[in-house]
């Protein structure tokens, strides 16, 4: 038996030796709180964040629990990993894949053992097989704040003993906790300081995009700037066309981001309709993710692997406003790049920061295409003055002397250009041409027709066509059957030469007569034209050319003028006192306020008015008339009348 002394003195050494420890670990706790009270103040100053700081949390991890293996894995959401951010031994790992189910079942624990894994997650420590046997991992700790999942500790190689004590554990969870905490501020501060960077790029782009001025470089810069902003890998901008209800790409980046059929075919060329009656035939979720942002006016998004259009993209696309509210088109991105090149889904804020990148994309798009058409309209204007030059050589500044006839001439066009056209044209032959026109349009493809007409005329009137010599007296059959064959002859010419200059919408009505002074004969050709109102000495009238006549110049072909309407001519004999008046439709289609038209009966009650004037004074009375009867309502359409009087 052992003397009591003894006994006394080995109970002693075994109170002090567990004295010492407490103490020992005491003073590790109270220099590790001071450290991680440290780390947390460089945290909060921003002069660091939680990857750089992780090897000391690990190190004080360590040495609080003495513990000689572990690690420290980092949580994150969108690439659905875990990353190992520090470890000892120190080696490079690469991230564990981790399931939303698994992270689930994860937070259910304070701690696991490797010893006792649950069933549910044994797939998921069997892909981290490998970090387990380097690491010797024993004990895995969750960070975890409320629901969130921020990563884990690993612990392994308990230094002289098997497992952590009661108060060992309760130490791990307060470290635990506290790491937990800086990792969630550092993802916070790491957002922030992200978030203050990109709404500087925002701001700083606005100025840029706004002041580009040409459509085409407006759409290309604001496709950059948002795949910058974004740090997306592709990009594209497609403008609507309401009327048509068709998204048109305007720009790609890159140039190979959309998927065609075709392997030569312009991307930028692509239309999708969006319409209830748009065919599906590219019908994928890509193509109805860009209709519904279109029409619901709302952010989208489209997995990449539903999508075929942008070749596998991890897309988002935002509607792009307009001032007045309206859809001018969407703004896409594709594939957003973290660090290490891994592709992350899109986040909320994501969607915010494209949509008030959108809405500064919306002014600078108007702003370009206003300047557009600012330049469009002085080219406009510019071409409207010159087109006012050709038309104002057209219409004679002063009608000719006719002996035994007074002539005058009056044209007023609605715009600055119109589509009328008068004349009185000396013969060879002493006798005299009247022509008037009206050519559909106006503008300066108005004017343009309208001198190729003339200028047809006068050529075909020079070689002798409608010009035809007749014996002085009463003209005989066969000087009358001449006149009218060339009169025929020249409105086909003419009708081919517009045929060949204008458009399907382009032609022009036309009323040819063509006068001999010395019989009063007036022999005439209608081209769908208003029929000239004689009117008689005695008040009687007649519409010249009603009954007979062709179609319009420029319509059709000259060899379909036979199956329509084939060219006619005729002739009125003249006495003194007779008046012609000839008139474009501005005159009998005139409206007034009270939606009514002049019409012709008005102009033949006009006419009958103040046939006792002379050409000038029937001429301001018809004008008078019909500006009168329109009142304050708007112009309808170019006004000319042209006042032939037999003294």
């Amino acid at each position: 038996m052992k003397d009591p002394s003894q006994l006394i003195s080995g109970d002693s050494l075994q109170v002090h030796k567990t004295q010492s420890t407490a103490e020992q670990t005491m003073e590790r706790l109270i220099f590790s709180l001071s450290e991680l009270e440290h780390l947390g103040q460089t945290l909060i100053s921003g002069h660091s964040n939680f990857n750089h700081s992780s090897k000391t949390y690990l190190r004080i991890t360590l040495g609080t629990l003495q513990v000689t293996r572990g690690a420290i894995l980092r949580h994150h959401q969108t690439r659905q990993n875990l990353e190992v951010v520090a470890s000892s031994p120190d080696q490079v790992f690469a991230p564990i894949t981790v399931e939303p189910n698994e992270i689930e079942e994860l937070l259910q624990h304070p701690f696991i053992e490797s010893a006792n894994l649950p069933e549910s997650l044994e797939p998921f420590f069997a892909r981290t097989a490998k970090f387990i046997e380097t690491i010797d991992i024993r004990l895995w700790v969750p960070l975890k704040i409320h629901d969130e999942l921020l990563g884990m500790i690993g612990l392994g190689s308990f230094l002289g003993r098997e497992a952590l004590e009661t108060w060992e554990m309760e130490l791990l969870t307060t470290l635990a906790h506290q790491i937990s905490i800086a990792i969630a501020y550092s993802q916070m501060v790491e957002g922030v300081q992200s978030e203050k960077f990109r709404l500087f790029m925002l701001a700083e782009s606005a100025p840029q995009i706004c002041q580009l001025l040409q459509p085409e470089a407006a759409a290309e810069q604001v496709v950059h700037q948002a795949v910058s902003l974004l740090d997306a890998n592709a990009g594209a901008l497609m403008l609507t066309h309401a009327e048509r209800q068709e998204l048109e790409m305007h720009y790609t980046f890159p140039e190979t981001l959309v998927e065609s059929s075709t392997p030569d075919a312009d991307p930028n060329g692509l239309v999708l309709p969006y319409g209830e009656a748009a065919p599906t035939s590219l019908e994928t979720t890509s193509v109805d993710m860009l209709k519904s942002v279109v029409t619901e006016g709302l952010p989208g998004h489209c997995p990449p692997k539903s999508d075929t259009l942008f070749g596998g993209k991890n897309l988002m696309a935002v509607p792009i406003p307009g001032r007045d509210g309206d859809i001018l088109g969407i703004l896409v991105v594709g594939d957003k790049e973290e660090r290490g090149g891994s592709i992350a889904p899109f986040t909320d804020e994501d969607v915010i920061l494209l949509d008030s990148f959108a809405k500064q994309a919306g002014v600078a798009i108007e702003n370009a295409h206003l300047h557009q058409e600012a330049l469009e309209a002085r080219q406009l204007q510019a071409e409207m003055e010159e087109a006012r030059k050709i038309q104002e050589n057209l219409i004679p500044e002063t009608l000719p002397d006719i002996p035994g006839y007074e002539i005058a001439g009056h044209y007023e066009p609605r715009g600055p250009v119109g589509g009328d056209y008068y004349d009185c044209i000396p013969l060879s032959t002493g006798h005299w041409g009247l022509a008037i026109a009206d050519v559909s349009g106006k503008g300066m493809q108005a004017a343009l027709l309208m001198a190729t007409l003339r200028a047809g005329l006068i050529s075909e009137l020079s070689r002798g066509n409608g010009a035809a010599a007749e014996d002085s007296g009463t003209p005989n059959d066969r000087s009358v059957s001449t006149l009218y064959a060339e009169l025929i002859k020249m409105a086909l010419t003419l009708n081919s030469l517009l045929y060949a200059s204008g458009t399907a919408e382009k032609y022009a009505t036309f009323f040819y007569s063509h006068l001999n002074p010395e019989t009063d004969v007036l022999t005439t050709l209608n081209a769908g034209h208003n029929p000239p109102l004689l009117i008689k000495k005695d008040g009687t009238y007649k519409w010249l050319g009603e009954e007979i006549g062709g179609i319009p110049l420029g319509m059709f072909p000259n060899d379909m003028v036979s199956n329509i309407a084939e060219y006619e001519a005729e002739h009125v004999q003249l006495t003194s006192g007779d008046v012609v008046i000839y008139y474009t439709d501005g005159v009998t289609e005139t409206e007034n306020v009270d939606d009514e038209y002049y019409e012709e009966d008005r102009l033949v009650e006009d006419s009958k008015a103040c046939k006792d004037s002379d050409a000038e004074g029937i001429l301001k009375y018809l004008h008078d008339a019909v500006v009168g009867f329109q009142g304050e309502a708007d112009q309808f359409d170019d006004l000319t009348l042209l006042i032939l009087r037999k003294q």
